[in-house]
């Protein structure tokens, strides 16, 4: 037996290696977990391990040392009918170019996500957001954007997207709508732009009949959790987030990330 791995595409394409993503439970099976990693270490150079629940700060797998870069909390809300506009300083983004100022702030709001803490990927994190704004203002990787937008100048953003999700109280598809990035811009941080940002967010919801609100952030950034909990959001989930890097790839100049052993 092992576990499924999902083929994290946009991520591979990004870094120019295979990358795959395995969902574990929190009393998932040492075992069926390195054979899983085994039989797949010539097809993935990089796997991301969530383990449900909060788990240790690394794991030995396969004689390789898995350190967690992440502690995820998932928050969902239900969000309610007729959500009136929050602030006339808040706009719909609109534009096809992507402004410096929008980067800065999609820079910001992955500071603490596992990208930045690994040093493998570290290199990668400011373009990897980049990447992810101008493909959201594309409308690509997000259906709307809202900014703070005050004397000129855009001082705080969140993306969101329709997503389909299953009702555990009755098995039903329905949708949900999950806030991406969310970020203020440090100097005007505490001014309640966040808390703005996010009922742009329950309103657009609300207007496209949306029942449910969704937002991942990191277990450490205790103002992001208590802003998201002062707005009605409630825990879902935890996840801890590992990093097992095959030891089978090698990179070439010529070919890129190639295959060189198998285990």
């Amino acid at each position: 037996m092992t576990y499924p791995i999902d083929h994290a595409h946009w991520d591979s394409q990004f870094f120019g290696f295979p990358v795959g993503n395995i969902e574990l439970p929190g009393d998932y099976d040492k075992r069926e977990l390195e054979t899983t990693l085994q039989n797949a270490q010539s097809k993935f150079r990089l796997l991301y391990l969530n383990v449900h629940d909060e788990g240790p700060d690394s794991l030995l797998l396969l004689n390789n040392t898995c350190p967690c870069y992440a502690r995820k909390l998932f928050l969902k809300k239900d969000v309610a009918e007729n959500v009136e506009f929050p602030d006339s300083s808040i706009k719909p983004y609109t534009s096809t170019f992507c402004t410096p100022a929008l980067e800065r702030l999609a820079i910001q709001s992955g500071t603490m996500t596992h990208f930045r803490q690994d040093p493998e990927l570290a290199p990668h994190f400011e373009q990897l957001f980049l990447t992810w704004i101008n493909f959201a203002v594309a409308k690509e990787l997000a259906d709307n954007i809202w900014t703070w937008y005050e004397n000129g100048h855009h001082l705080g953003l969140a993306t969101i997207r329709s997503a389909k999700r299953v009702d555990p109280a009755t098995g039903q598809m329905t949708k949900e709508g999950r806030i991406g990035m969310l970020a203020v811009e440090t100097k005007h941080r505490r001014r309640g732009i966040g808390t703005h940002l996010i009922k742009a967010c329950d309103f657009w919801c609300s207007s496209l009949d949306i029942p449910v609100s969704a937002i991942v952030a990191q277990k450490d950034n205790e103002p992001a959790i208590a802003l998201c909990t002062k707005l009605g959001f409630q825990r879902d989930r935890e996840s801890s987030v590992y990093h097992y890097w095959s030891p089978c790839w090698t990179y070439d100049a010529r070919h890129g990330w190639v295959v060189t052993a198998t285990s």
